[in-house]
């Protein structure tokens, strides 16, 4: 049994017996049962801590690349494999790969700068570029969203670290949204006002009702400007719960006979005295 566990196998000029080779898994083994336990107790004291999701998510992936390499590393070692030679080569591989992955290790370090600054988080409502996305999911390089539409959108998270991004779920509990809305010049403006008030207060998605209010904006060229101000809780249907309001402000215009104006010109056409009438005066 020893001879055979100490029989050797040539790769060119490496060798490799067969006791390395079960010694080596051995550990790996080992120390996977290690692994499994100290990931079970890490995920329960990060849950209690009240850690977010997507920071759980993203130290124990950390934990595990680092506790899997030196496992391999220690296996290779205690197999009796040198390294010295790993060590060198890998030096030289770092530098140039390195180099190479300059956008990814950005990417990487963008991604726990958002984890552990708590800037971003899982489920927040953002505007990037315009557009309203919800955060799914934040990796160890990218982070997933999904738009209005339902779509899933990768998002390097270098881009959104390096960017204004606006977060409507973090700080106040809801977000205010103005509605700007023109009516025909001689108008009531008082009631004018009451109608988009009570347009706002009358949909269901609106809270903090008693702090809605309307601003007489501008003299504007064809119309007087008001701006109506309301908060909502779900700014991820800031657009659906202002087309309902609009709706409501068109019919209450329509019942009350208020015009909501459009540019127009008023051009007057003058004839020219013609020339025999020049001649003759």
């Amino acid at each position: 049994m020893k001879e055979f566990l100490n029989t050797t196998l040539e790769f060119g000029s490496f060798e490799l017996s067969l006791r390395s080779i079960l010694l080596f898994f051995s550990v790996i083994a080992a120390a996977q049962v290690v692994i499994w336990t100290v990931r079970y107790l890490l995920r329960k004291f990060l849950r209690n801590a009240n850690f977010e999701e997507g920071t759980r998510f993203m130290v124990m992936r950390m934990i595990r690349t680092v506790v899997y390499f030196l496992v391999v590393v220690v296996a290779l070692d205690t197999s009796g494999i040198d390294l010295t030679v790993f060590w060198a080569s890998s030096a030289a591989l770092l530098v140039g790969v390195g180099i190479g992955l300059q956008n990814f290790f950005n990417d990487v370090v963008s991604g726990f700068v958002l984890l552990f600054e708590g800037g971003v988080r899982v489920g927040d409502e953002l505007e990037i570029d315009g557009m309203m996305v919800r955060v799914e999911r934040i990796d160890l390089r990218s982070t997933r969203v999904i738009t209005r539409f339902g779509n899933l959108i990768v998002i390097p998270n270098g881009l959104i670290s390096g960017q204004t991004v606006r977060n409507f779920t973090q700080g106040a509990n809801a977000t205010l949204i103005q509605l700007d809305v023109g009516v025909a010049y001689g108008s009531d403006v008082e009631r004018v006002k009451a109608i988009l008030l009570e347009a706002a207060n009358s949909e269901d998605e609106v809270v903090e009702k008693s702090e809605t209010a309307v601003l007489f904006s501008d003299f504007a060229e064809s119309s007087l400007q008001f701006t109506l101000y309301f908060w909502i809780e779900k700014p991820f249907l800031r657009k659906l719960i202002s087309s309902n309001i609009r709706f409501s402000i068109d019919e209450a215009f329509r019942t009350n006979g208020i015009a909501i104006p459009f540019p127009q010109r008023d051009i007057y056409l003058h004839q020219a005295p013609s020339t025999e009438a020049v001649a003759a005066g």
